[in-house]
């Protein structure tokens, strides 16, 4: 009877929000502390000692507010990605996306020199907009339909993106430019301010949640309903591509996060973006802060890059939901 009621009151949802976030706290606060400086704890913070504060606001808190940051907006660009194309298995790094944004920050290499990462992400916002246009136009094109299909056509798409970038890279001796942007971890030594850019395509997603769940209905649906179908879609690539460009150019490539993060959460929800996507940035968050503490911890005091834990884990995760959807058809 205990139990019937505490259910009745509270709803298993409700209890697995609060496991998350409850989960979340607990490893927001352990990667402030986890670091080579072992001066920086909780008891000389509490002192007042004027290093451990320095490090802890120039190194801690802003590389763990980038973790979150990065963490929420890939997740969240997935799950738009996911939506507006209604697939499963779309996703920035599945779709040319990140590829496209990593070139626009080689031409801006090329034809700028070193410039301030304002300017990189006005070249890779650019090239992954234009990129994403471009994709989602081949795929209106296209007759097959098979939720497998479409992301391998757009691994194919973001690869034939990728070479041309080496090539680009190769003829003008910039390889070593490209195989530093091309790796993905959150110890860059370098001002993270860009990522709170993030924050406007989040609240534009939220307000705008409902818009997205409608136009993965297909344009005919969309405007039975009064809703401009074009204009919410070019609106979700714009986000989707500001989202990349600032990840990108501040921490580099983060694998599977933006794919696995919303098939895990609508896999509870459904579809509905407004229903998942508080779910979709606290879990995201959840995955990248556990990978990013392991990769710190691993070799301790050395660490490796994120995105190398990040996609074994998150490639494990992909295969156990590709086989479920291969068996059970969800």
């Amino acid at each position: 009877m205990k139990e019937k009621y505490l259910k009745k009151l509270c709803p298993i949802s409700v209890w697995k929000q609060i496991g998350l976030a409850v989960l979340f706290v607990f490893l927001f606060l352990a990667s402030l502390f986890i670091g080579v400086d072992k001066n920086v704890n909780i008891s000389q913070l509490f002192k007042m000692d004027t290093e451990a504060w320095q490090i802890f606001l120039v190194s801690r808190l802003p590389r763990t507010m980038a973790v979150v940051l990065t963490a929420s907006g890939l997740s969240v660009a997935g799950l738009i990605m996911q939506s507006v194309s209604n697939n499963k298995f779309m996703a920035p790094s599945t779709s040319g996306t990140t590829d496209a944004a990593m070139l626009g920050v080689l031409i801006a290499y090329l034809t700028l020199g070193n410039q301030t990462h304002l300017v990189q992400m006005v070249f890779a916002f650019v090239f992954a907009l234009t990129s994403s246009i471009l994709f989602m136009s081949i795929l209106s094109k296209i007759q097959l339909r098979d939720a497998v299909y479409i992301p391998l056509i757009g691994m194919m798409y973001g690869g034939i993106i990728k070479a041309f970038a080496n090539a680009v890279a190769y003829q003008t001796n910039a390889l070593q430019t490209l195989s530093k942007i091309g790796l993905g971890t959150f110890n860059r030594f370098t001002s993270f301010d860009i990522l709170y850019l993030i924050l406007i395509p989040l609240v534009l997603a939220v307000v705008y949640a409902t818009s997205f769940s409608i136009a993965g209905m297909g344009e005919d649906f969309s405007k039975g309903l009064g809703l401009s179908y074009k204009r919410i879609v070019f609106l979700g690539l714009c986000v989707i591509s500001i989202i990349s460009a600032a990840t990108f150019v501040t921490v580099g490539p983060i694998p599977f996060v933006g794919l696995i993060i919303p098939n895990m959460v609508t896999a509870f929800y459904g579809d509905d973006v407004k229903k998942s996507i508080f779910d979709v940035m606290l879990l995201g968050s959840v995955f990248v802060l556990a990978c990013d503490i392991f990769s710190r911890l691993i070799i301790y005091p050395y660490e490796l890059a994120a995105s190398f834990s990040i996609g074994i884990v998150g490639g494990i995760i992909f295969l156990i939901i590709l086989f479920r959807r291969v068996r059970y058809g969800k």
